[in-house]
């Protein structure tokens, strides 16, 4: 009921919703697809983990200009154009399936992901825009719809394709739902969604947005959350497929399964937000402790419907995590460099992951999938008593005094 409610109160926000669940759900099919058709052609933990750095990395080179661009520039417009031109390559794994060149493969993932570095940011400029700032932590609720329900319906339906039928159906489908979102986000690109703010965004310093993160304390420590937190996170990414592929060897179908259980713990998550009123930061640091006490618990799984279980709590403890930190974030960036800081901050964040990703292709050929999980329940750990420490050392009101000043120059 709450999903619904908030989206007749936001109508622009529910053509984005709907059109990040085609996106996505599109992005799970060939996510899924090409797991499989990885490890069906070199069952290799290293080209998976180099598969799944390509689907982080392109950040890097996209995230802080896709920023830039978001405040500038019309956001669904550049949503728009963003699906739209991906549709294309969506289809190269195909030819890849066909000739066994795995080069296609990796060239298609580096292409649909640099898009998906420019979308993420862009998204995250325009909803403080076109959201009521009193609905935001239910609009990031629902954002946690988006992954729970991609997962869910992607990567489970993914998975029951692939079994049923073969991987490339998974990637013309792809394809299919790019355009459907890319049509239906057009409807945004006509309105006049683009506040005063943006006008600001023309006159700022793109040296003095990046200094930012720097000069601002809580700044600083969220940006050492976006580099540590994934670290542990690019790992526990490559683990969830091992586990089904070859702890439990459930195949195709494991690996469906798998993801929709992570994306049933994100759907749950977002019932949580009706409690959530305050305390966002200590409330997301504390659920980065249970996520770890979750993988600790994994490790020892002794059967298939164990590690499901256990995926779903670990994704429901993470998601309440991400509502808490994006909707301070949310509310605490200035609109005139909204785009910027968070491009900048994805940038520094899937770095990081990318880095994981490939160490954790190297880590599985060492150590078991259910060893690493225990690793990594131990590192999100660390990091929880790391996070606390340092949140607790920010002068909370100074940083959001010196925030709030610059949309006022």
């Amino acid at each position: 009921m709450l999903v619904f409610h908030v989206l007749k109160k936001e109508p622009n926000y529910q053509i984005v919703f709907w059109s990040s669940v085609l996106n996505g759900i599109g992005g799970r099919f060939a996510q899924v697809g090409s797991f499989a058709l990885l490890y069906l052609l070199t069952e290799s933990g290293i080209a998976l983990g180099i598969l799944m750095a390509l689907l982080v990395l392109p950040t890097i080179l996209f995230a802080p200009i896709s920023g830039y661009l978001a405040d500038r520039f019309h956001q669904a417009k550049l949503l728009f154009w963003t699906d739209l031109l991906r549709a294309p390559f969506a289809l190269l794994p195909i030819l890849g399936a066909i000739t066994e060149q795995l080069w296609l493969l990796y060239l298609s993932t580096f292409i649909i992901s640099s898009g998906q570095a420019v979308y993420r940011p862009v998204r995250f400029s325009l909803i403080p825009d076109i959201v009521e700032k009193k609905n935001l932590v239910s609009v990031n609720g629902l954002e946690q719809n988006v992954v729970g329900i991609t997962l869910v319906f992607g990567s489970m339906l993914g998975g029951i394709i692939a079994f049923l039928t073969n991987v490339n159906v998974l990637f013309s489908l792809h394809a299919i739902c790019l355009i459907a979102a890319a049509i239906l986000i057009r409807r945004l690109t006509k309105s006049n969604i683009t506040k005063s703010s943006k006008i600001k965004a023309a006159e700022s310093s793109l040296r003095e947005s990046g200094f930012l993160i720097i000069k601002v304390a809580l700044l600083r420590v969220f940006l050492m959350v976006m580099l540590l937190m994934p670290l542990a996170n690019g790992v526990d990414n490559v683990i969830f497929n091992l586990i089904a592929l070859e702890v439990f060897e459930k195949g195709d179908l494991g690996v469906g399964f798998i993801y929709a259980s992570l994306g049933m713990g994100f759907v749950l998550s977002s019932t949580m937000v009706k409690w959530i009123r305050a305390k966002y930061i200590a409330i997301g640091v504390f659920m980065i402790l249970l996520e770890g006490t979750g993988h600790l618990l994994l490790s020892q799984s002794g059967f298939f419907m164990q590690a499901l279980v256990l995926a779903i709590f670990i994704t429901f403890v993470g998601g309440i995590s991400d509502i808490c930190f994006d909707t301070v974030l949310m509310k605490i960036l200035p609109a005139s460099k909204r785009g910027f800081l968070f491009g900048s901050l994805s940038m520094f964040q899937n770095s990081s992951m990318g880095i994981a990703m490939i160490g954790a292709g190297f880590l599985t050929e060492w150590l078991s999938p259910l060893q690493s999980s225990f690793l990594v329940g131990v590192t999100y750990i660390l990091f929880a008593f790391i996070f606390i420490l340092a949140f607790r050392s920010v002068d909370f009101r100074a940083s959001i005094r010196k925030l709030k000043r610059l949309d006022f120059r």
